[in-house]
Parts: structure tokens; sequence; C-alpha cells
């Protein structure tokens, strides 16, 4: 599941105006928060309208720590090349570096058929929450997975009030240690957020029991959260995140 999380993010479709290159979370491609980003975080790169990426092939990286060039195509910020996950003739993710100061940055994608440059606004934070691609429900289903930590959370799954859903993002901010860019963090010990994130379910305040990064996954932001006793937390409900008064994207979870 957490593997799918990062390999099967889609395009969301041309969405510059300009002959520059545009910026979404990866996690959420919010529209109103173009060319924003946060040190830690996916981005995804898209090309001016009506164009691509010339002389890219779809691939996506096989190897841990990712590399900094990914099928012939590289991201710099502010002249400094960035870790490569995935890269398309429509989109390219990559990872801001932990160390990036906010600001706002030059950003030059480079691949075979030449460069385009934009710019990247880097905030302390800008959380974004994954969800099903394929979902065409407002707000869509998180990608989440139950208690066990195997069964996804869905409406043949639900997880039961009281217990505890694991919810996956980016964008949370500064981590209580030091992380190497692009990297699986490991969990001896764990990576943690500085910041307690507030989780709402249903519009009902949850207890964050762990917020920081995934182990096994460079830059995978994991929350464990406790699914409130409320009797009206039913069915499918809303989920949203705040990390230092920045909201998330709007996402459900499907509760009994």
């Amino acid at each position: 599941m957490l593997s799918r999380i990062l390999l099967s993010l889609i395009a969301v479709g041309t969405l510059a105006s300009a002959q520059t290159v545009v910026t979404l979370n990866t996690a959420s491609y919010r529209l109103d928060q173009i060319s924003v980003s946060s040190p830690g975080a996916y981005a995804s790169a898209f090309p001016p309208q009506g164009s691509t990426f010339a002389g890219v092939t779809t691939s996506t990286t096989g190897t841990i720590p990712y590399l900094t060039s990914l099928g012939g195509v590289t991201v710099a910020i502010d002249g400094t090349n960035v870790p490569v996950q995935f890269a398309g003739p429509g989109q390219i993710n990559f990872l801001v570096p932990y160390t990036m100061t906010p600001g706002l940055k030059t950003l030059k994608v480079t691949s075979p058929g030449g460069s385009i440059s934009g710019s990247l606004r880097v905030l302390s934070a800008a959380p974004g929450l994954f969800f099903l691609t394929t979902d065409t429900a407002k707000p869509p289903s998180a990608r989440a997975l139950n208690q066990d930590g195997v069964t996804v959370n869905s409406t043949t799954s639900p997880v039961k009030r009281g217990d505890v859903i694991s919810l996956y993002g980016t964008g949370p901010g500064v981590f209580d240690k030091t992380v190497v860019d692009g990297s699986a963090p490991g969990g001896n010990p764990l990576v943690r957020t500085v910041s307690t994130p507030q989780v709402l379910i249903g519009g009902v305040e949850a207890n964050v029991g762990f917020s920081g990064l995934s182990p096994q996954f460079p830059g995978l932001w994991q929350l464990n959260v406790t699914v409130p006793s409320q009797s009206f937390i039913t069915g499918r409900v809303p989920v949203v995140v705040f990390v230092d008064g920045v909201d998330s994207n709007e996402v459900t979870i499907v509760v009994q």
C-alpha cells in the first residue's frame, strides 16, 4: 500500500497558462497553492500549457535513495539538483531539500529536449494528504490504512471508532532530526515533526499518536490518528489537517 501511494501518482492535466513551469503539492494537487511547497516535501512540476517536457519518457525511480537525475531529467532549485522520484512528459515529481529555507526560489527543469524555468515559493509548512485519484467524489477518499497497518480503509473495510488510522501526506514542516535528501529515514529512531498537527475527523479534533516520516520511504509523512468515539462519526467522514495554522486538502475516511 505505501509503495502505491508514491508509485500511482498521475498528472492532473495541463495547468500552466504562461511559458513557465508550474508546481503543485504532489499529495493534494491544490490549485489554490500553485508553486508552493515546503522543506522535505514532494512537489510536482508541469510543463507550460499545450506542451510537454521534451524528450522525456515515463519512468519511476527504482532505487532508494532517489537520484538527482532520472531518465535524463534533472530538477534544480536555486541551482542545486534535487532528488527526482518520477519523470514523465507531462509531470515530474521531486523532493524539496529538507534544509531549504523559506522564500521564493528559482526552479529549472532540464530534460533531453531542453530546459524550462519557473519559480517555487517555499513555506515553513504546506501540508497535503494523499488521496485516491480515481475517486470522483468531493472530497475524495484518503489513502489510509486501518489499525492493522495492512487493510486499506474503504467502504468494505471501514475503521472503527476508537481505532487508530494511518494517513499519508507530504509537507508537514520541520522535523526533529536531520534527514538525508532522497533517503528512507528508517525507524531507529523515528523521525517526528516538530509541530504536532491538528487533525479534524468529522469536525472533531482527533488524538495524534505519531506525526513523522514513514521509515521505509523518502519524504512520506505518516500520521497515526485515533478516530473519535462520538456516535455521529460514521460512514464517509471528512478529514483535514492543520500544521502551524496551514490547512491541508480535505479527504474522507470510512468509519463503522
